[in-house]
């Protein structure tokens, strides 16, 4: 009986792995900003959130109740217009795939979030390494080093 558990387990396991590697090759489009909102398109589902800029010491964050992203206020629209929306995006799309199809938050959601992340800011003409700084170092002044 353990035995059969274990393939059940692992075939699972693999094929959540082939799905985030589908999922990985599917591009966010149709990408826009209204006011204090944002919409895209990924894997076939029209997405929509409202922005809210505040003091969020995880960098950013979605609602588990509302339709809500959180992006920390010191990542602000205008120093930082790029970075603003990469995150926005990534944010959108890893709530997405954690409340429609289950998956982990920090570990399968994320992975693929944060390529849709690249993608996008690579896309505005923004670069990825003063991206990362960034968010590193908004991070890291909370203390969540």
């Amino acid at each position: 009986m353990v035995k059969i558990k274990h393939k059940e387990d692992k075939r699972d396991k693999n094929l959540r792995h082939a799905f985030i590697k589908l999922l990985l090759k599917f591009p966010v489009r149709d990408v826009k900003f209204s006011g204090k909102k944002i919409s895209l398109t990924f894997f076939g589902h029209r997405l929509s959130d409202k922005i809210l800029s505040i003091r969020e010491p995880h960098v950013a964050e979605w609602s588990r109740r509302r339709k809500e992203i959180f992006i920390d206020k010191k990542i602000s629209i205008n120093d930082r217009k790029k970075s603003f929306k990469a995150l926005c995006v990534h944010e959108v799309v890893e709530k997405f795939l954690t409340e429609h199809f289950g998956f982990r938050t920090d570990t399968e959601s994320h992975v693929v979030a944060t390529q849709k992340e690249k993608e996008y800011l690579k896309y505005l003409g923004g670069n990825w390494e003063s991206h990362e700084l960034i968010v590193y170092w908004d991070w890291h002044n909370y203390g969540e080093h």
